[in-house]
């Protein structure tokens, strides 16, 4: 039993606290700018602490590390589609026969913050959060007991995404559910999730270059984070990974007596594909075969296999991953498609434009919406994008205009973003649009928020002759901005 059934002064949440008190006090949490450029100049050396930082904060709250091992998690890492296989493979386990209750933690979130911690497939609900927030964030305030002081410049509250972590882990034991499904948030070795002991089994989705400033600038040193994950003895499974990285992955999965198998994308004949994949996108194969490798794993390692891939089928079919490969019509233009992908590395760009040129409309007007996040090549994505849309519809798709904004979006406190410098977000969006017009031919507007972009868009559609069809790319939080600016939900 964890401290917080007898923590009479915290358990229970003062009515004058709400949800949207929760998510002020949470934002208050964020790494800044300034802490995240000291992470990178440390050359990640700061971030060697995270777990041993985490499990005294685990301890304050009356949690050994250990008692974690009761939520027989699911933990993926990866670079590209590690949402997505946690997305099906919580969908898959939902299916079971014997009707598991099932978590999942993910990140970012697109509208609300709640998004990252649900259960059974829903968030949880607004009232929920904020008790659970507030049990987290008073018995941390609280003198008693001490903070353990893991060295001399321990923080006395977990930052932003640790805090959501320590929150979600303590709401999935609350709430008693019988599997949780882990998705890291950066890297792995040193990722807050890594604070799990002994999860049942893990994955590896695939990988490629991103995070840099943290990670390392090689393929190499990036898969040696994500496969930190990797438990002594525990099964791990890994989608098809480039040479260099699946070496690593090797070595690290061999140093720690870890099985290693590697999973083939799901072929359309596979009867765990029978019923179709919930998440459009060839790419998603890859994702939907690690989470079905997962599952029964999982299943076989719990002593709950139920045989058959029934199950597995179902939930494939049945999973739901709102802001990847989603397709929306305008509520107030109905001549209006939305085409959104939370990509952000060039391959998965590459895959976001292969969707997109199949799934357009021609001869709609194309429209490309996008954000360059401070830390990523927009060239390289771009070109990504361009060429592989092109080759995919056989020709060059004629793009009618682009327009290019921050992540500012100040509708919604959920929303706020203290990790980027503000004078900063507009430069690499200047120098994206300048790309992007000499490579598509096409005119570039720069705008200062989502809001402002999506009401550009809107209004250049009603003056149009014909249908508009929009891309928007290039990070999630562009993606839920557009979610709840243009559609209004998920």
């Amino acid at each position: 039993m964890t401290r917080h059934a007898e923590m009479t002064p915290h358990a229970e949440m003062s009515p004058r606290r709400d949800y949207h008190d929760a998510v002020r006090a949470l934002n208050a949490l964020q790494t800044n700018h300034q802490i995240l450029q000291q992470i990178r100049e440390s050359g990640g050396r700061l971030n060697e602490h995270s777990i041993p930082e985490m499990r005294a904060f685990a301890e304050k709250l009356g949690h050994r590390a250990s008692d974690f091992d009761r939520l027989r998690v699911v933990h993926v890492a990866g670079t590209k589609g590690k949402g997505s296989t946690c997305a099906f493979a919580a969908a898959i386990l939902g299916q079971h026969p014997r009707r598991l209750r099932v978590g999942l933690f993910t990140s970012p979130h697109l509208i609300e913050v709640r998004e990252r911690i649900q259960i059974d497939g829903a968030p949880l609900a607004a009232d929920r959060f904020a008790r659970y927030f507030f049990q987290v964030y008073d018995g941390l305030r609280a003198a008693d007991p001490p903070l353990r002081r893991v060295h001399a410049g321990s923080p006395d509250m977990p930052m932003y995404f640790r805090f959501l972590t320590l929150m979600a882990l303590h709401a999935f034991l609350a709430e008693g559910v019988d599997v949780a499904v882990l998705e890291v948030g950066v890297g792995g070795e040193y990722d807050s999730t890594n604070v799990v002991e002994r999860p049942v089994v893990c994955g590896i989705a695939p990988l490629g270059i991103d995070h840099q400033a943290t990670l390392g600038a090689t393929i190499e040193e990036i898969a040696w984070h994500k496969a930190g994950i990797i438990k002594q003895g525990v099964p791990v499974f890994s989608a098809p990974q480039p040479a260099a990285a699946m070496a690593v992955v090797e070595a690290r999965a061999a140093a720690r007596a870890a099985p290693l198998q590697v999973v083939a994308p799901l072929a359309a004949a596979d009867p765990a594909a029978a019923r179709g994949l919930g998440i459009p996108g060839d790419h998603q194969r890859t994702n939907a075969a690690l989470a079905a490798a997962l599952c029964r794993a999982w299943a076989a390692r719990t002593g709950l296999d139920p045989g058959g891939d029934a199950w597995i089928a179902a939930g494939l079919a049945r999973a739901r991953w709102p802001g990847r490969t989603q397709r929306f019509a305008s509520p107030r233009l109905p001549r209006l498609a939305w085409l959104v992908d939370g990509a952000h590395t060039p391959e998965s760009m590459a895959a976001c434009a292969r969707w997109f040129a199949a799934a357009r409309d021609p001869p709609a007007r194309c429209v490309l919406l996008f954000n360059a996040a401070s830390e990523r090549d927009a060239a390289r994505l771009l070109d990504a994008l361009h060429a592989a849309a092109g080759a995919a519809a056989g020709a060059a798709v004629p793009w009618a205009a682009a327009v290019f904004c921050p992540n500012a979006h100040a509708a919604r406190a959920d929303s706020t973003n203290h990790t980027v410098a503000v004078d900063a977000e507009l430069r690499p969006q200047k120098a994206a649009a300048a790309h992007w017009a000499a490579l598509a031919a096409c005119p570039a507007a720069v705008l200062p928020s989502i809001p402002a972009a999506v009401r550009h868009i809107e209004a250049e559609a009603e003056a149009a002759a014909g249908p508009t069809c929009v891309l928007a790319t290039g990070s999630l939080h562009l993606v839920g901005g557009v979610l709840d600016v243009a559609k209004g939900s998920l």
